[in-house]
């Protein structure tokens, strides 16, 4: 992987390069990871670790046997999730959601939801983030993704007869995601990656992004958002940093708290056993986090002012529990200061 923290072609108006001693780290360790991920031929696209605001540690590997960089865009697969849960609660905070009790149906016309039922009824927006809405998907298989094409994919998940009772049955689902982009659709009048621009991308300084839409022009709430390595990083930071970005709070404290809080426990067969809140990982380490698929992961931890950032294309079946590893074996032992 080629280190690129202090090239000077590229320079960062937001992360200060530094060493890790000058920011309470251990040199050794990061440097075992790299030989790690070298060693063991890791498809690691992108790794960042950042102390207190800084960059200590920013390496980029091949893909397709080109080298990539910090101005390439990287496909976030699921940590897609994690934007579509925040800008639910963004749109909570200035009521125009109005709150995650909220049902479900009362964001849709009648008739665009097919086969009703008390219990679809009974689905609130707490059921939809934590992913126990009792809507029927399983991820990773092509043959649902084929219903983005829809022009309201919502509506199309949501007519499906329910799998499971709202707010029992845990399901890792996009489709889950979707149903919260498109209700942030409907209460702001806005595209979610027009509502994106202006409440966090803006503020955050970024500029480059990339967001596919499913058929009706709703920007997909479960994958597919493509950013900056380095951009990724302002957005974890910032909601690292409890929704605060140079000194405007662009996220609400207390939903970062309600989010970041463990709701319910993955029974997943291809995701961690670990907690999970609104859109987003409480893996057993502590802190919280994002996946995506391949490595498309995010570890933000408070207690520590430390963020890793990842992309990768790791191999699918082993990929959290790797991604896991080399944060959990090299990057959390190198801290040695608050």
């Amino acid at each position: 992987m080629k280190d690129y923290l202090a090239d000077p072609a590229l320079p960062d108006d937001v992360w200060t390069a530094t060493t890790p001693e000058a920011e309470g780290l251990r040199s050794a360790p990061l440097m075992d990871l790299a030989a790690k991920i070298e060693s063991r031929n890791l498809a690691i696209h992108a790794l960042l670790v950042i102390r207190h605001g800084r960059r200590v540690f920013e390496r980029y590997g091949l893909e397709d046997g080109r080298q990539l960089d910090p101005s390439d865009l990287h496909v976030l697969a699921s940590t897609t999730k994690t934007f579509a849960g925040t800008l639910v609660g963004i749109a909570i905070d200035e009521g125009l959601i109005p709150s995650v009790r909220s049902r479900v149906l009362d964001f849709f016309e009648p008739g665009e939801v097919a086969n009703p039922s008390p219990a679809k009824d009974r689905m609130i927006l707490e059921d939809v983030l934590t992913m126990r809405s009792g809507i029927a998907f399983r991820e990773g298989v092509d043959a649902e993704y084929e219903l983005f094409d829809e022009p309201c994919s919502a509506c199309r998940f949501l007519s499906r007869p329910l799998a499971g009772e709202p707010g029992v049955t845990w399901n890792y689902s996009s489709a889950n995601s979707q149903v919260l982009v498109e209700i942030v659709r409907r209460a702001t009048g806005r595209t979610p990656l027009e509502y994106a621009e202006e409440k966090l991308f803006t503020p955050l300084g970024i500029t480059q992004v990339r967001w596919p839409a499913d058929g009706g022009g709703t920007n997909l709430g479960g994958f597919d958002l493509a950013l900056r390595p380095r951009d990724l990083a302002r957005f974890g930071w910032m909601l690292l940093e409890g929704g605060r970005w140079n000194g405007a709070q662009l996220v609400p404290e207390e939903w970062l708290r309600a989010a970041t809080r463990q709701h319910a426990v993955s029974t997943s067969s291809f995701t961690p056993k670990d907690g999970y809140g609104y859109q987003c990982w409480i893996p057993r380490f502590g802190g919280f986090a994002t996946r995506g698929f391949r490595g498309q992961n995010m570890y933000m931890l408070p207690d520590r002012h430390l963020l890793v950032v990842m992309n990768g294309a790791l191999e699918p079946a082993t990929t959290d529990a790797v991604a896991d590893d080399l944060v959990e074996r090299f990057v959390l032992p190198a801290v040695i200061g608050g």
